[in-house]
């Protein structure tokens, strides 16, 4: 069988790639510098401190957190240009969660339970992405406003009580280690981890996706992109979506052994001090 020319898709151009790396940069600074803050008693956060020195680590989380609030107002002004130039199409609203995304999510489940053969039909994105899309937002609002208040703590004195600014406090550490645990355990897994693309996504580097994950993992968008003309589909007749290798079938065994100890470690360990 003659194997088809396009092997990839383009799914990010250079602004998404360029907007994810400045936002990794900034998380990656704020995790490691804010963790160190909040458990600043544990062995190895006063190891971090005597190599960098407290003082330091305060400018580099201010830093971090000033590259994220930049990084937002470019990803809205991105939006709003490119709006501005296609103003004849119209607004796509693909990355909104809808009714579509429920029931693709319990689709999934049964999938994962194998009491389904074949996966959900994503569109242009899962809901997972969505949620993960949409749970910067909401990190945004939360970790902006307790950080700016916990920043000025003299200037945000004069609107908010003593209790208030203690309860930002709290609110702005817990949530900065929920947004930790889900970038870990949650995007890194299938950005990185999953059998299906590991070592990594080629996306987030190079913008582009291998075919037989795209027909896999958005095939709505797939046959979207054919009847559009996007994609020449007598080229891609060749191509059938990828599944696991034997070896990436044992890499996923694996992993669940390993990730099951660590939700487990989590439920034991962090939920009981979080419900405290």
């Amino acid at each position: 069988m003659k194997k088809h020319k396009q092997t990839f898709v383009q799914r990010w151009n250079l602004q998404h790639r360029l907007q994810h790396g400045a936002l990794a940069l900034s998380m990656i600074g704020l995790i490691v510098s804010g963790l160190a803050i909040k458990y600043h008693q544990a062995g190895w956060a006063q190891g971090w401190f005597k190599m960098v020195g407290f003082h330091n680590n305060l400018i580099l989380h201010k830093c971090s957190a000033s590259l994220l609030v930049f990084v937002s107002v470019w990803h809205v002004a991105y939006l709003l240009v490119s709006w501005m130039k296609e103003r004849s199409h119209p607004l796509s609203w693909a990355m909104m969660p809808n009714l579509d995304d429920v029931k693709h999510a319990g689709q999934h489940m049964a999938y994962l339970l194998n009491l389904r053969k074949e996966p959900p039909n994503y569109g242009r994105y899962t809901y997972l992405e969505k949620f993960e899309y949409l749970s910067i937002i909401w990190g945004m609002v939360v970790m902006g406003m307790t950080g700016f208040s916990l920043w000025l703590p003299e200037t945000m004195g004069n609107f908010f009580t003593r209790e208030i600014l203690d309860m930002f406090r709290i609110i702005h550490g817990n949530e900065a280690v929920v947004a930790c645990i889900a970038l870990l355990y949650g995007h890194f897994f299938s950005v990185h981890f999953n059998p299906a693309v590991f070592p990594s996504s080629p996306v987030w580097y190079n913008g582009k996706i291998p075919l037989e994950h795209f027909m896999e993992e958005h095939p709505a968008e797939y046959q979207r992109m054919v009847e559009a003309g996007q994609l020449d589909a007598t080229a891609m007749a060749g191509a059938q979506p990828h599944g696991l290798s034997p070896a990436r079938k044992v890499l996923a065994f694996v992993e669940l052994i390993i990730y099951s100890a660590i939700f487990y470690w989590l439920l034991i360990s962090y939920l009981p001090k979080a419900l405290a």
